[in-house]
């Protein structure tokens, strides 16, 4: 019996082929069978369910042969089957069932995959999609997929970065009593050190997004510059002082130093001082300064007395 049924089949089959793809064509012209080609028809199921016929001619013996002499593009995924056996070669009809789609947004690189997964998790194991500790997901790992779902990862990244910053050396000053005052000079240079500031970054899909002070540490001491600092109050002598002009103004005559001068006068007696500009010369040789009566009296002098026995003139700094 079962005899009788695969020779009828391999009789009746071929016949019903050709008369269906000359019924399918009978608006087209007449197109002479290829050698050793047979007929094939193909239902192509999408994963929503609609139905795509294709039809054509194939000598091939092999199903993903017959598909490919057809135009038709399969991927490894999509599910096939055929009756008869391609290798018959008697032509056949042929359903491709097509795989899911689902689009990976994996950090910055985008693409699709097929597979007939049921969940987030097998799909991702399925293709080797692997998930680091602090990685995020748009979805569980148990949630069903669906053709045309988009599955976005985002790839976390904590690194350690770290700045730097110069510390400011301090500037010590130390008093020279041999050195004149005004003048300085440096001991030692001083250096800058340097402070280590350590940060945690995370960043998703290389975005930065947090950036946290983990840490801090002096990498390098400053070193302290010492500077220098006259003292010294240079004297251009000692001597008589007298009033010479009833002014309000601070001004003298010297012979002593140069006109527009200013210098500063103590009276040594009691320690009282003033700063004169010197307006000009031509003094008795014994006296150091001539000074304007505001001048004279500022002093601790009464113009009565009419001398200071005895003053200092220093340089004004």
């Amino acid at each position: 019996m079962k005899l009788t049924v695969i020779i009828l089949s391999l009789i009746i089959i071929p016949v019903f082929l050709v008369i269906g793809y000359s019924s399918a064509k009978s608006n087209d012209p007449v197109v002479p069978l290829p050698d050793k080609s047979f007929a094939y028809f193909v239902d192509e199921i999408t994963p929503s369910g609609d139905q795509i016929s294709h039809s054509g001619f194939s000598g091939a013996t092999k199903i993903d042969e017959v598909i490919s002499n057809l135009g038709i593009k399969k991927y490894a995924e999509d599910k096939t089957s055929i009756f008869p056996d391609a290798g018959l070669q008697i032509g056949g009809k042929i359903t491709l069932l097509r795989a899911p789609v689902f689009n990976i947004v994996d950090g910055k690189k985008k693409y699709q995959v097929r597979s007939w997964q049921e969940s987030v998790g097998g799909l991702l194991t399925e293709k080797n999609i692997a998930l680091g500790e602090e990685d995020k997901i748009n979805f569980s790992k148990e949630t069903e997929i669906f053709d045309g779902m988009t599955i976005k990862i985002i790839r976390v990244a904590r690194t350690r970065v770290f700045e730097y910053e110069d510390i400011d050396y301090k500037t010590i000053e130390k008093k020279d009593p041999e050195l004149e005052k005004g003048k300085t000079r440096v001991e030692r240079a001083g250096v800058k050190g340097e402070k280590k500031y350590t940060y945690e970054v995370v960043r998703e899909d290389g975005e930065e997004v947090s950036k946290t002070l983990v840490g801090t540490e002096v990498t390098k001491e400053p070193t302290d510059k010492i500077l220098i600092v006259g003292t010294k109050i240079v004297s251009y002598g000692t001597g008589v002082a007298t009033w010479y002009t009833s002014s309000s103004e601070m001004i003298a005559a010297c012979n002593i130093v140069p006109k527009g001068t200013y210098v500063r006068v103590v009276n040594l007696s009691n320690g009282r001082e003033v700063t004169v500009r010197v307006v000009g010369g031509g003094l008795r040789s014994d006296r150091i300064i001539d000074l304007s009566t505001a001048a004279f009296q500022a002093l601790g002098a009464s113009l009565g007395q009419g001398v200071i026995g005895s003053v200092r003139l220093e340089k004004v700094y």
